[in-house]
């Protein structure tokens, strides 16, 4: 899929915890049509740090039902090139390079629907989360929605007050247990339910036992580092919960083990993107997006280890080997999708259309 920018200014800048930076921008008018957008989906951004480009996803977490400007969050991740710079050297008035939100893991309100909504999510996989909890919140309304949520600390927690007041004005629909990790932690400020550790499987357990009444018309989201997506995932399906009943979105590749994939030099790599056709001889353990980079191809991509589906291509000839393929779902494997950033060679001869 064609990625196109567009120069997006920002009209605030805040801190909603001391690691974390929260962007607002204002759509033009002429752009409103382009950057529609499902509560959960992302956006990408483009910058130019040092002279280099790098590209970083954002989730949106605002609601399309709520007239407000568009905004992410964005955590500092230690040395992290990208979370700082935004932290440091942008201003009200800058503009950033910006492309339409994407992404697969949504939630459709359906007024006059009443079920369950299980959110698992730990760290900043709570920006999706929470323009989905405000959605349902607004245009569900009669739905119930239950959140586990983990972090280290009370101070780590994106959004605290705005979950607190939105508890307090819906008692009887939404649930909040926080899950903190850090050690001889002072809980008394927390008014939910806390839980101390990370999240784990007798956690889920736990968690979904307490709510089991209430499962038969259900939906389980997950969002969170890969390791603890799995556990959850897999601790859900023990409970009998079907995985078509369960969304779920990596926010980092913490946990998750990579294959080791090799493939040989010399291999003919065709890709269609834009409707252009771009050749490249590939080199010796060189995925497919490494190569088309190379030769200066307009390959859309952004995080380039597997999280984001960002450069999911369709497979029309040839075959490759992934190292991982954690933003695909069945179906997208099914229709012989791959993840450019993971895929290498293992025919003479590869074909892709990015569509």
């Amino acid at each position: 899929m064609e990625q196109i920018f567009y120069p997006i200014q920002i009209t605030s800048i805040e801190k909603p915890i001391q690691e974390a930076t929260t962007l607002s921008f204002k759509i033009p008018d002429e752009l409103l049509k382009v950057f529609e957008f499902k509560a959960g989906q992302h956006l990408s951004i483009r910058f130019i740090i040092d002279g280099r480009e790098e590209k970083r996803m954002y989730s949106l977490h605002n609601s399309p039902y709520e007239k407000a400007n568009y905004q992410i969050t964005a955590k500092i991740k230690g040395e992290g090139l990208v979370s700082n710079h935004i932290a440091q050297n942008l201003k009200v008035g800058d503009r950033l390079e910006v492309s339409s939100p994407e992404g697969n893991f949504t939630i459709l309100p359906i007024k006059n629907c009443c079920k369950t909504h299980y959110f698992f999510v730990a760290g900043s996989g709570i920006t999706p989360v929470f323009s989905m909890i405000k959605t349902i919140l607004l245009r569900e309304t009669r739905s119930k929605i239950k959140l586990l949520y983990g972090n280290r600390n009370i101070t780590d927690i994106i959004f605290y007050d705005e979950i607190n007041k939105w508890k307090k004005e819906y008692p009887e629909r939404l649930h909040v247990t926080h899950s903190l990790s850090k050690r001889f932690l002072d809980t008394s400020l927390i008014q939910e339910d806390v839980n101390r550790g990370r999240i784990n499987d007798d956690m889920v357990a736990e968690f979904i036992n307490e709510h089991r009444t209430e499962i038969v018309k259900s939906e389980f989201y997950i969002c969170g580092p890969g390791g603890m997506n799995q556990m959850v995932f897999e601790t859900l399906s023990e409970l009998g919960i079907p995985s078509k009943l369960i969304q779920y979105e990596y926010f980092s590749a913490e946990g998750v083990e990579y294959k080791d994939v090799q493939s040989a030099g010399n291999i003919e790599l065709n890709a269609i993107i834009r409707n252009q056709n771009y050749n490249v001889v590939l080199s010796e353990n060189e995925t497919i997006l490494q190569g088309l980079k190379r030769v200066g191809a307009p390959v859309p991509f952004s995080c380039q280890n597997g999280i984001c589906g960002t450069c999911k291509t369709k497979l029309t000839n040839g075959k490759v080997e992934m190292k991982s393929s954690m933003a695909l779902s069945l179906n997208d494997k099914k229709q012989n999708y791959i993840l450019a950033c993971q895929s290498l060679a293992q025919s003479t001869v590869v074909k892709v259309d990015f569509e």
